[in-house]
């Protein structure tokens, strides 16, 4: 363990240097590692792109530190490339290594006000990393994601998430649907779904989740055993989302709208 601790603590004053000195705060990048017993949790703060995550992927990719690994936290500031900013898992999950112990992955999400869309992407497409990711990861009992996962992600296996806190990026990719007829989740209690919400776009509400799917949702057993539901950005009045509720009376469900436009 002292041999991990110490290529860790390497790790740590690397990304700390990789700073200049004028660096305004809410630029600098940092990762806290944090030892709970025998394993490690990490935040990271900074470039969605730059070398410093590319080295903290890179690292905990390796067979001798990701069965060390209980928790990876990423966020950063608000930047991006034509209004995206794509957190690329490609390094994370290149090697062969399986993350036995992780129980929390997290990457933030949009905020209101954000410049740059975060989705989860080498490029503009998911293209199943997530569900690469869920693979390497029989243990995981909370996942956060700022896009939403392919079909393949309910077809990995039964894992123990308890959590689940997804908002729809730029494709839905019918995680609603999906999750309705999945059944690999028996332990999920609570859910988090942010509706799509391209709202410059003409006519969005035609790529949002429809009516239908999540009727589906609420009846299916896969929604049986959660007992919170935070929706956010629903295309629906508050009438319309009571008569959801009433299908499964029980459940505390929370609704966040927010919108934000240049004028």
């Amino acid at each position: 363990m002292s041999k991990i601790a110490a290529r860790l603590e390497s790790l740590r004053q690397r990304i700390a240097d990789s700073n200049e000195p004028d660096t305004a705060p809410g630029y600098l990048e940092r990762v806290a590692i944090t030892p709970t017993g025998s394993v490690f949790n990490f935040d990271f703060h900074g470039d969605h792109a730059g070398d410093s995550i590319a080295d903290l992927m890179q690292t905990l990719a390796q067979p001798t530190i990701a069965p060390y690994v209980r928790s990876i936290v990423l966020r950063g500031p608000d930047e991006g490339a034509n209004g995206t900013r794509n957190w690329d898992l490609e390094p994370l999950l290149a090697k062969d290594a399986m993350f036995s112990q992780l129980k929390v992955f997290s990457i933030q999400l949009n905020q209101p006000g954000d410049h740059n869309r975060s989705i989860v992407a080498s490029d503009y497409e998911e293209d199943g990393i997530l569900a690469r990711l869920l693979a390497k990861a029989p243990g995981i009992e909370e996942l956060t994601a700022p896009s939403a996962p392919s079909a393949a992600f309910f077809g990995v296996g039964v894992r123990p998430i308890r959590l689940l806190s997804i908002d729809a990026g730029y494709d839905t990719q019918h995680f609603i649907l999906n999750l309705a007829k999945s059944s690999c989740f028996p332990n999920l209690q609570c859910l988090q779904w942010g509706e799509y919400h391209e709202t410059y776009i003409p006519d969005y509400q035609e790529k949002c989740t429809l009516r239908q799917d999540y009727r589906l949702l609420f009846g299916s057993n896969a929604f049986a055993s959660v007992r919170f539901f935070q929706w956010r950005n629903p295309t629906y009045t508050d009438e319309e989302i009571r008569e959801f509720k009433a299908m499964k009376p029980a459940l505390q469900l929370l609704v966040v709208r927010d919108s934000s436009r240049y004028v």
